[in-house]
């Protein structure tokens, strides 16, 4: 009769601890983030997921891959997506042509592009050994192009030579020799330190008067927040939490990245994530800051992306909600006291 009792008891308690998981699982609100690439820049996305940030924030957090910002910015205009990760400036963009789109956090608070080479001599700070090379960058108007091209006007570099590949192929062209230098994202540029003996040459984050820098951020609209002010305040929050800990926790934080880019060995990994880090990619606050936004513009300017700068409908005051990061930023704050 006891081991019928203690039976009954045991199975009664597994139903009622059931029913409770599935009970708060339900209370969670479904939040449906879509990032342009699977990319090591997003990685407070993954450690926010991984950390469970979004989840102490009553959010269940559904990831999408655009394949690119535009698609990715498309899924949140079109309504299959609530929040979406890229290039900011498709927010002024699509301003100017009467959306309500809005940037409440950064990913990416520098411009993380590093010029790698088979010459391991530095160009960080004597720019004229770039005079007379052949440079890999994406096609006009993509974001390579845009940089290199933008330093050459903003330098006055003489000579220097583009090569346009399409993205995911500066390594294999710079080894084949069709360039002397090549502009490259992490893990690409660890890789290619390792795998194919090249040397990081140049730093974009390093150059004092492109940082910070708007690269990659979080985006919504201004419909979204109104009518989900508990959830976009939640998806922030999380994101700020993100942040803090990649800073605070490296071997946890390259655990989360080797998982979501299994195919990498963890030294490159590892290394990649430690470039970011040391360039300051990572936001160590998710503000966009004015000067941030007016790097990223400058660039879009002169790139053709937007129509003017600074307008009504790409202004900072217009295009960047402040209010949810600095909330997140009180909310961290008060938590880690």
């Amino acid at each position: 009769m006891r081991m019928a009792s203690l039976r009954k008891t045991f199975v009664a308690t597994t139903i009622a601890s059931l029913i409770a998981v599935s009970a708060a699982s339900a209370a969670d609100t479904e939040v449906r983030i879509n990032q342009a690439f699977q990319s090591l820049l997003y990685l407070p996305l993954y450690v926010a997921q991984e950390k469970g940030f979004f989840k102490e924030q009553g959010l269940d957090v559904k990831i999408a891959t655009g394949g690119g910002g535009a698609q990715s910015w498309a899924a949140v205009i079109g309504g299959s997506a609530d929040f979406s990760i890229q290039d900011p400036i498709f927010v002024p963009k699509s301003r100017e042509n009467g959306g309500d789109g809005v940037v409440v956090a950064g990913i990416q608070d520098a411009p993380t592009v590093f010029v790698i080479g088979k010459n391991a001599a530095s160009l960080q700070d004597d720019l004229k050994g770039f005079a007379g090379k052949r440079v890999i960058t994406s096609p006009e108007p993509d974001t390579t192009w845009a940089f290199m091209s933008y330093l050459i006007k903003q330098q006055k570099l003489e000579g220097v030579k583009l090569v346009h590949v399409s993205i995911g192929n500066e390594i294999p062209a710079i080894v084949s020799d069709r360039a002397d230098y090549a502009l490259a994202v992490e893990p690409q540029v660890t890789q290619s330190i390792h795998q194919n003996g090249l040397s990081s040459v140049y730093s974009f984050s390093a150059n004092k008067d492109w940082y910070p820098f708007a690269f990659s951020s979080l985006t919504t609209t201004k419909e979204y927040i109104a009518e989900n002010p508990e959830a976009a305040q939640g998806v922030v929050t999380a994101f700020e939490m993100a942040s803090r800990f990649i800073y605070k926790n490296f071997d946890e934080t390259v655990d989360v990245a080797a998982k979501y880019f299994p195919n990498l060995p963890r030294e490159i990994v590892a290394e990649a994530v430690k470039r970011e880090i040391d360039a300051k990619g990572y936001p160590e606050n998710v503000l966009v800051s004015k000067k941030a936004w007016d790097n990223n513009l400058n660039i879009a300017l002169y790139a053709k992306n937007v129509k003017a700068y600074p307008s009504e409908a790409t202004s900072y005051e217009n295009n960047v909600n402040t209010e949810l990061a600095t909330k997140a930023k009180e909310a961290a704050d008060a938590k880690m006291k």
